[in-house]
């Protein structure tokens, strides 16, 4: 009878290994558990061990190239009555010669005394393991009391103390914290998952001068009779909300296999409350002056700091507007707030070098990138509002 010896699999993602050399010859008799090869993974070197005792035959070759999980790599022919490996032990006056296996794995084992005496001890207290895995346990401070052995009768390998070793890594030290998510927090991972799942992303970026709509914004707060300080963001609400009016497919939301073009555009603004990301909505944008824009902007912003914004203020966004360039951030990429279609990303104002009729000039510049629903943007749809919002940006009188 043949016992097929088969490439194992020692890790759920593992889908083929290597042989990196054979511990045994073409023919030799071996016993069940001993060393037959070593083989090498995408993750580790490990010995594999024999599924039974016989004469082994038909060894792959050590070429380096991927074999698959499962591929029989030998055989070995089992005597009906354990004859081969009873000549192998018998045909040395009852001393049996080291394996060719056991003599080459013995041989990449330190020789020091610290090293011997571990051996001595861990023999000692009846633990079975081959010298890799002994080899590999000091090398990893791992006592191999500590692991379980897959091998015959408890027998341990390199993959033992390998699993081992990784179990204990990602075990939380006794400093981690758990925090349980609360409900909001809870809610918006359960959106955002949903978005990135179902939602076709992909991304439009622009760089934009800001430097007229900087002068528009200083000569508003010059002039202004309120105390409400006109922002940049308050600037983009006014002038995306006046954009959308001719891009109505970037003001619109997946209703099953339709395009719902929403009549207003209702803005919400990506804001932070005590770490939670919360997006009040500036209702019927386009339809409101600059200034107003302003003050609703301030009041969403006062109502959020001491907890009174209304639950309805916090839905019915058909397009958001998430700006971290007050926290230093050059560009990113924002996840679209579903059921909208797109999400305007807003990075900080920096001077920049740019060229001018000619000339290499210093502009304030900011990046903005736009993300979009592929299933009812497309390309073209999302490039031409960039434009038009570029155009809007750069003109002097946007805010007038």
């Amino acid at each position: 009878m043949a016992v097929e010896v088969v490439l194992p699999k020692v890790d759920m993602d593992m889908e083929t290994g290597v042989i990196a050399a054979w511990r045994v010859a073409e023919g030799d008799v071996v016993r069940q558990g001993d060393v037959l090869f070593e083989m090498e993974t995408d993750k580790a070197l490990m010995d594999v061990e024999a599924p039974g005792s016989g004469r082994i035959r038909g060894l792959a070759p050590v070429d380096g190239e991927p074999i698959a999980v499962g591929t029989p790599v030998a055989w070995i022919d089992v005597a009906d009555e354990g004859d081969a490996v009873a000549e192998s032990v018998s045909a040395s006056s009852g001393v049996p010669e080291v394996a060719p296996a056991a003599r080459s794995v013995a041989a990449i084992a330190p020789a020091s005394p610290i090293a011997a005496d571990a051996d001595e001890r861990t023999q000692a207290v009846g633990i079975r393991a081959t010298p890799l895995a002994r080899a590999t346990a000091r090398e990893s401070g791992i006592a191999l009391e500590a692991v379980a052995g897959s091998g015959p009768r408890g027998r341990i390998g390199a993959a033992d103390v390998a699993q081992h070793h990784a179990r204990a890594a990602s075990q939380p030290s006794p400093a981690d914290r758990l925090v349980p998510f609360d409900p909001v927090r809870r809610t918006i991972a359960q959106r955002l998952a949903q978005s990135v799942r179902e939602a076709p992303h992909f991304f439009m970026t622009a760089h934009v001068d800001m430097g007229a709509l900087v002068a528009a914004l200083d000569a508003h707060r010059a002039a202004a009779a309120t105390t409400t300080r006109a922002s940049v963001t308050a600037a983009l609400v006014y002038l995306v909300s006046r954009t959308l009016v001719d891009h109505p497919m970037l003001n619109a939301s997946v209703d099953g296999d339709a395009a719902r073009l929403h009549r207003h555009a209702h803005i919400g603004i990506a804001m932070d409350r005590d770490g939670d990301l919360v997006v009040p909505v500036i209702r019927r944008a386009a339809s409101r002056t600059f200034d107003d824009t302003v003050r609703e902007l301030g009041r969403l912003r006062e109502a959020i700091a001491s907890h009174a914004l209304a639950p309805s203020e916090l839905r019915g966004a058909t397009f958001t507007i998430s700006n971290l360039g007050m926290y230093g951030v050059d560009a990113f990429t924002a996840i679209i707030n579903p059921p909208e279609s797109a999400i305007l990303a807003v990075g900080r104002i920096v001077d920049t070098p740019v060229g001018r009729d000619g000339r290499v000039v210093l502009r304030p510049m900011a990046t903005l990138t736009l993300s979009a629903d592929h299933r009812i943007i497309d390309g073209t749809a999302a490039a031409r509002f960039m434009a038009d919002l570029r155009r809007a940006i750069e003109d002097a009188r946007a805010l007038a």
